[in-house]
């Protein structure tokens, strides 16, 4: 999916550094220090390739030089595609666009939307990856750039391949390979040839296939380019399977495996010892753990031997337990009174909601309603519209609002049924995109979802989405007009976390108290005119806590807010 280029040995890098350093031009060592990390980037070489972007990277944003920062932010984010941590690509990919954009360097664009592209693909979101792979191609194509007009070609054809379309990849496939020989770039060819020759593979075209992975493997060879050698060894062999020639198709296996292992050795082998250290570390811990018990066990024994041999124990057995009643007879009138309070708070909740979120709805229908009996005749088509329109939002609020009741009533009785499956954190996150799309579209609000397909979580499906749909709800109520709303989603610690945030007015601190507890009164929390009573988040701390869960919010006034939840993973 990337065209990379490395002619200059690594001791020539090395001697450059050295020479800027010692004459302490900080341009100088910067491009040095980014030149020796894609050269260990591109020997697979990830640790040390990226040790040494980052170190260049630091060294620009000391200089504030923009051009150089973009250059590094770019390489780092396909640093860290290749090593599958999507996330990390696409800050560090965006981070150079925008800076790009900020230069007004249009000509540059290419690369870095060519690689947000490649993200996308990774994951497996083709419509995004298409897109981006369109935008590329065109910024190249209007200013000649061919060899990106080959690489996005070459990309687009990979997105028919996945979808099966054989044929329509070939011409991509193709037309790239035309390019590249035109511009003489090996390498490229190299690839274009693996691709097409893969796509002719599965046309069972054995005959045309073979011949140019072949041709393809020597050039890649050549290049020293390891990623792409094993393809076409993996796919040769697949070739002469096909063909029955299962001599060949074992001798080509081998030689994919050796390459294979070859790569992602170094890198196994930098995690078991990481993991050795990890578990060398908790065996230590546990055994401290142990000896203290033990000691503990030792000591209240002594203790309770003395004080037995003493009749004094039996007078303070006695107090201690009388003592303990008390405390517990204090504890339960406590328990009783904050009982109360919720109960009470509870009931003040309910009249809220119903002169607030109920009242603002109805008065809306009527005064709706009063306009169109009395003007029934003079009203006009636009009218009629905005008033339709204003009778859905209401009807929607309405819906709302019954739901997250009857929820949080049959929540509060013990009764709500309770269905755990597995399911996918993607599509809860499209669906509930979807839902309020006609919403953002409205406000002019841009909704990204950063939510991989692979992420699942085990728990009820209709609770996660209703928690879902509350917060993106709350998103849009609270974003202003051209604002934006991101859905992530990624796997940390043991747990998923779920988060929505918005470019919203925020949330001060003190007011970030009072949300979750339904003996708060939320209706003046914020600067936005849109008030809500919070039993939307009252609802979605029960659901999340029902699925054994947590949830809690991060923001200040004015920067916005991120409202996030995090489920067990476990048993997916």
């Amino acid at each position: 999916m990337q065209e990379a280029i490395m002619t200059v040995p690594l001791f020539l890098y090395q001697q450059s550094l050295a020479v800027f350093e010692s004459a302490d031009i900080e341009e100088g060592k910067a491009a040095a220090l980014l030149s020796i990390g894609n050269y260990y980037y591109y020997q697979s070489d990830f640790i040390k390739g990226a040790d040494y972007m980052l170190q260049s990277l630091r060294l620009y944003e000391k200089l504030n030089d923009k051009a150089g920062l973009a250059s590094a932010l770019n390489n780092l984010g396909s640093l860290y595609n290749d090593k599958k941590d999507y996330r990390k690509a696409l800050e560090y990919y965006n981070r150079a666009l925008v800076i790009k954009k900020e230069l007004n360097q249009p000509r540059s664009l290419a690369t870095t939307l060519l690689n947000l592209g490649n993200v996308y693909y990774d994951l497996k979101i083709m419509d995004s990856a298409l897109l981006w792979y369109q935008q590329s191609l065109d910024n190249a194509t209007q200013y000649g750039n061919k060899r990106l007009i080959a690489s996005a070609r070459s990309n687009i054809g990979n997105i028919f391949f996945d979808k099966k379309q054989y044929k329509e990849a070939l011409v991509e496939y193709e037309a790239a390979l035309e390019i590249d020989k035109e511009r003489g770039n090996q390498e490229g060819i190299g690839i274009s040839n693996i691709n097409a020759g893969h796509a002719y593979l599965m046309l069972k075209l054995y005959d045309v296939s073979i011949p140019m992975l072949k041709e393809g493997l020597q050039m890649l060879q050549e290049v020293g380019n390891k990623f792409q050698e094993q393809s076409a060894l993996k796919y040769l062999a697949e070739a002469y399977v096909a063909k029955g020639e299962h001599a060949t198709a074992y001798n080509y296996l081998k030689k994919y495996v050796a390459v294979h292992d070859s790569v992602y050795t170094e890198e196994s082998n930098q995690r078991v010892a990481e993991m050795q250290t990890l578990y060398e570390t908790e065996k230590k811990d546990k055994e401290i753990i142990i000896l203290s018990k033990e000691k503990q066990v030792q000591r209240r024994t002594n203790i309770f031997l003395i004080a037995l041999a003493a009749l004094i124990f039996l007078l303070g057995l006695i107090l201690w337990s009388r003592y303990r009643f008390k405390q517990k007879t204090n504890r339960l009138l406590a328990e009783k009174n904050d009982e109360l309070i919720r109960l009470n708070a509870t009931k003040d909740k309910l009249f809220a909601i119903v002169a607030h979120d109920l009242k603002n709805p109805l008065s809306a229908f009527r005064s709706i309603t009063q306009n169109l009996n009395d003007n029934k005749l003079q009203i006009s088509k636009e009218e009629i519209e905005y008033f339709v329109g204003r009778m859905n939002q209401s009807a929607n609020q309405l819906y709302d609002l019954l739901q997250n009741l009857l929820n949080w009533a049959i929540s509060q009785i013990g009764k709500l049924p309770f269905a755990p499956e597995k399911f996918s954190l993607a599509d809860v996150a499209n669906n509930n995109a979807a839902l309020f799309q006609n919403n953002t579209l409205q406000k002019n609000q841009q909704v990204k979802i950063n939510v991989p397909e692979q992420l699942q979580v085990m728990a009820d499906k209709n609770m996660i989405q209703t928690v879902v749909r509350n917060l993106f709800s709350n998103a849009v109520r609270f974003t202003p007009e051209n604002g934006t709303i991101e859905l992530s989603a990624q796997k940390e610690n043991g747990e998923m976390i779920f988060s929505i945030a918005d470019t919203g007015p925020g949330i001060a601190a003190e007011d970030i108290k009072k949300l979750f507890r339904i003996e708060e009164d939320v209706t003046k929390v914020g600067s936005s005119p849109e008030k809500g009573t919070g039993l939307g988040l009252i609802l979605c701390k029960e659901l999340i806590e029902k699925n054994k869960g947590r949830i809690w919010v991060e923001s200040s006034a004015g920067q916005g807010s991120r409202f996030s939840f995090a489920l067990p993973a476990d048993g997916i």
